[in-house]
């Protein structure tokens, strides 16, 4: 294949987590097939260094400045991103020498497939052009921006972060939408990316680490050490790194008062200096080699609150031999098994004692990092992950090529036909493909006709089994951070008045991602209800959790629809949510998204699951066998 692979930002020194997996596939890839790798280069990178280091590549680099906060440049993005739908975060990441270069080698016939570097590069390529594209997608970006609007605490920042995080969603699905392929680093990004360009062709690619480059190595000197590594100018190191100076290092230094702590990566800020200075940490800045301070280091830390993608610290961490505690966010993505590979902890408590614990005991450290350092070794080595790249981008020149032969069948005379019914179109009809564009044509079929048998009264809507039955219920939506979590947490509270103990209440979301809180606003507006969403941790359905559910309540028609697709076998079980108080007059209700709403809104959405999950919690306690019966049941 002749791959031109397009890049802003450069890629070497090699000091990133993006930029060590983009430059070992490029390598790799260039071994087998015609690259030439177009990017960019500021003060501080190497262009000729990086042309040296890949010399079966053809490298261009053109000159550019990212633009930063408060420069002019960033001021002209940010006017364009108020007259434009595209964010400002997009918008500064337009470089015209490099996008007239990519145009060049676009052109049909020049190369085979554009791979996009990330969703900044996007700015600079032509999707759906004569080119096909695979967008490679580091992270999901716009769940970078979510996180950091919901931990700001000044109000005017919060909301310019809203706006930007919902402009970068929008802009991600479009991108998803438009190329030819996209691929993500974990299942959990790819369900995201889905969940908002539900027709887009999404797939994964597993991070991955040199490991001849780590190597395991027993930690130097006797001192208790901590370490932590990662590019300091990306903020959500530099608010992990706080974080760990303010609300875990005090913690760890009452019971181990002599532990030092190292923070490795280029540009720290003056105030994260200042902060770790005072809590007697030690700052390093760039170093040419990341190597010896994971040597002296007996502990790996990983406390991120924010971010997205695949941490390829970890993976260093690892395949170096270190035991590892980390937070939910800090590991999403990875296939890493708690107390195998390494330690969870998001509590800041919790995460003192994992780390105090690690210190005292060595030879639980080293099970760690031996497990760590076979996990690595076996499945994650950059060969075997450029394979599994190179191959789906044979999958997107297959799909391009599909694309293009449906394309030449339609005249000019048809596309504007197309458009012109598409916006005369009546609005009921509209409803109609995009309820197909959501769940595919199978799905839709069987929510089409859920709805039809409805308005005939030809379905019965009663519980899925006598209530008496039930002994576990799941409550399903989307991402499982507002709605299902409200409705777990409204019948645990209902049930433990009527009958503590006895039924199991879950939630889950098709399209979740595993760790994730809860929305700030809906902890806000379940906190006015007397509700506690403070711990809730979104987990995905899966197929173990729908055969151990009695009662799987949708949130929705479409999401109803969606899980009796996925699950035909559990049809039965399937009910959603309802009003009236007998079967005479039984009527099922839908609860509407609110997540694009505002805090007003979920607090409506709370009100209406707070009466009907009552009246549901009404009818399960009702029909309780008394203690003999049930165990006589559960003998049987």
């Amino acid at each position: 294949m002749r791959i031109v692979w397009v890049k802003v930002g450069g890629l070497w020194p090699p000091e990133t987590g993006g930029r060590l997996r983009s430059f070992h596939l490029v390598s790799e890839l260039s071994r087998r097939h015609a690259v030439t790798l177009l990017t960019t280069h500021g003060g501080a990178d190497d262009p000729a260094e990086l042309a040296r280091r890949l010399p079966r590549c053809e490298v261009v680099s053109v000159p550019f400045d990212i633009p930063k906060w408060a420069s002019a440049a960033f001021a002209r993005a940010l006017a364009r991103s108020w007259l434009t739908p595209l964010p400002v975060d997009l918008l500064k990441f337009r470089a015209p020498a490099l996008e007239a270069e990519v145009r060049r080698r676009m052109k049909a016939g020049a190369a085979d497939l554009c791979v996009a570097d990330f969703l900044s590069a996007t700015v600079n390529v032509r999707l759906r052009g004569a080119l096909p594209v695979l967008f490679f997608a580091h992270n999901v970006e716009h769940l970078i921006w979510k996180r950091l609007c919901g931990v700001e605490r000044r109000p005017w920042r919060r909301a310019a972060l809203a706006i930007e995080w919902r402009k970068m969603r929008r802009a991600e699905a479009a991108v998803c939408s438009r190329a030819d392929l996209t691929v993500a680093v974990s299942e959990g990004d790819a369900a995201l990316l889905r969940a908002g360009a539900p027709r887009a062709a999404v797939r994964t690619v597993p991070t991955g680490v040199d490991t001849s480059y780590f190597t395991p190595g027993e930690s130097r000197g006797a001192r208790p050490s901590l370490v932590f590594t990662g590019s300091m100018d990306w903020y959500p190191n530099e608010d992990a790194v706080r974080y760990f100076l303010e609300a875990v290092l005090p913690r760890v230094r009452r019971e181990v008062p002599d532990v030092s702590f190292s923070i490795v990566g280029r540009r720290p800020g003056a105030g994260l200096v200042t902060a770790a200075e005072a809590s007697g940490a030690r700052v390093t800045g760039t170093v040419p080699d990341v190597r010896p301070y994971l040597a002296q280091g007996m502990v790996y830390v990983v406390p991120l609150r924010i971010g997205g993608g695949t941490r390829l610290k970890i993976f260093e961490a690892l395949a170096a031999g270190k035991a590892v505690v980390s937070t939910t966010v800090g590991a999403e993505g990875l296939p890493l098994v708690p107390g195998l590979h390494f330690i969870l902890a998001d509590d800041p408590g919790d995460f003192a004692r994992a780390v105090v614990a690690l210190l005292r005991d060595p030879g639980r450290r080293r099970a760690l990092g031996e497990a760590g350092r076979r996990l690595v070794e076996e499945r994650f080595g950059w060969p075997e992950v450029a394979r599994e790249f190179e191959r789906r981008c044979r999958e997107a020149l297959r799909g391009a090529r599909a694309d293009a032969l449906r394309r030449a069948g339609r005249s000019p005379a048809g596309a504007f036909a197309r458009r012109t019914a598409k916006r005369r179109l009546p609005e009921w009809l509209k409803r109609i493909a995009r309820v197909q564009r959501s769940l595919g044509l199978r799905r839709a079929l069987l929510y089409w006709r859920l709805r039809v048998r409805r308005a005939l009264r030809l379905r019965d809507e009663g519980p899925a089994r006598a209530a008496g039955a039930v002994d576990s219920v799941v409550y399903v939506c989307r991402g499982n951070i507002i709605r299902s979590p409200m409705a777990e947490a409204l019948l645990k509270q209902s049930l433990a008045r009527r009958c503590p103990d006895e039924i199991a209440v879950r939630s889950a979301g098709l399209y979740a991602r595993r760790g994730q809180r809860a929305d700030p606003r809906a902890r806000r507006a379940a906190r006015l209800l007397g509700v506690d969403l403070e711990g809730h941790r979104a987990r995905p359905v899966t197929r173990a959790l729908i055969e151990r559910a009695d009662l799987i309540v949708p949130m929705d028609s479409l999401i109803e629809a969606d899980l009796r697709g996925r699950y035909p076998r559990a049809a039965h079980k399937i009910a959603l949510l309802h009003t009236g108080d007998g079967d005479s007059r039984r009527r099922p209700i839908e609860i509407a998204d609110p997540y694009d709403g505002d805090e007003a809104e979920i607090r409506r959405c709370y009100e209406l699951l707070r009466s009907c999950v009552g009246r549901q919690a009404e009818e399960l306690s009702a029909g309780r066998p008394v203690e003999t019966e049930k165990e006589a049941r559960r003998a049987r």
